[in-house]
């Protein structure tokens, strides 16, 4: 029972992305104890889900509240260690989630999100990037960490972004900081969650967001994810949204996200060692 593993998919209006995704768990032989879909969008005909629990939602409710169905359900059915996939995702390796449970042991932390699944953690050839120009930037250039942390039997990559298209939790940490806040709508609710498990103490600081540093060969977003994005399009409505947002994280916790304060090099090394010494 302590080993039990989760995995909730949510997925809105992109049948074709969800098969990929459901095809290479199948292909790659991936063993998990439960799966539970998630469907935010249109009803989808024909498909068949051939192990797990299917929740269509009634209306659509967004990408916070949906993945909180998908973590609660989880929740519920004992898994100790949760794997949140958003539908755009690969999965490469069979041992993706084994190698995520292992590294959270090591490591003491107790949450992480797939770092290059932002372009902003990647080589880009434009220099001066932000949320206006996203989807012109490279989905598959190489990582670019801020550090790289040696546990011997694990790498840590710290990230300067958080993306949270394919995210871990430890049962013991949504138990402890709760789940998503729903008072976000498809902007910033994943950034201000891994935020309110970093001041819990279960992941190193903001700026400094943790996954493995061999990601890329375990997992990959599927081709011109953010372009085809259902709720983080390059549109009027999706730039309101993130403003809009921003001014609720910003009441929430005093700062809009992009001025959250930065953390020494060494400060943050001193808190990964204290992870370690309460795994």
């Amino acid at each position: 029972m302590d080993t039990r593993i989760g995995v909730g998919i949510i997925t809105c209006n992109r049948p074709e992305y969800l098969r990929n995704l459901l095809n290479s768990l199948t292909q790659c032989g991936v063993t998990i104890d439960e799966l539970v879909v998630v469907n935010d969008g249109n009803p989808i005909t024909n498909f068949n889900l051939s192990q797990g629990t299917w929740i269509d939602n009634e209306t659509n409710i967004g990408v916070g509240k949906s993945k909180n169905k998908a973590l609660r359900y989880l929740v519920e059915k004992n898994c100790n260690y949760i794997f949140l996939i958003e539908d755009d995702m690969l999965i490469l390796d069979q041992t993706v989630f084994k190698q995520y449970i292992e590294a959270s042991k090591i490591s003491g932390i107790q949450h992480f999100n797939f770092g290059p699944g932002s372009p902003f953690n990647r080589k880009q050839t434009i220099k001066n990037f932000d949320l206006h120009n996203r989807h012109l930037l490279d989905e598959e250039s190489e990582s670019n960490p801020k550090l790289i942390i040696d546990y011997k039997d694990v790498q840590i990559a710290l990230y300067q972004h958080c993306c949270g298209m394919f995210s871990f939790f430890t049962k013991n940490v949504l138990e402890e900081v709760g789940y998503i806040d729903e008072n976000y709508t498809n902007a910033w609710e994943h950034v201000d969650h891994t935020y309110t498990i970093i001041k819990a103490g279960y992941h190193p600081p903001f700026w400094w967001f943790a996954d493995l540093a061999n990601s890329q060969q375990l997992i990959a977003s599927q081709k011109n994810a953010i372009n085809n994005s259902t709720t983080a399009k390059n549109t009027d409505t999706w730039l309101r949204n993130v403003h809009i947002n921003a001014e609720k994280y910003n009441k929430k916790h005093g700062h809009y996200p992009a001025q959250a304060l930065d953390t020494p090099q060494d400060k943050v090394v001193e808190i990964l060692k204290r992870l370690k010494q309460n795994a």
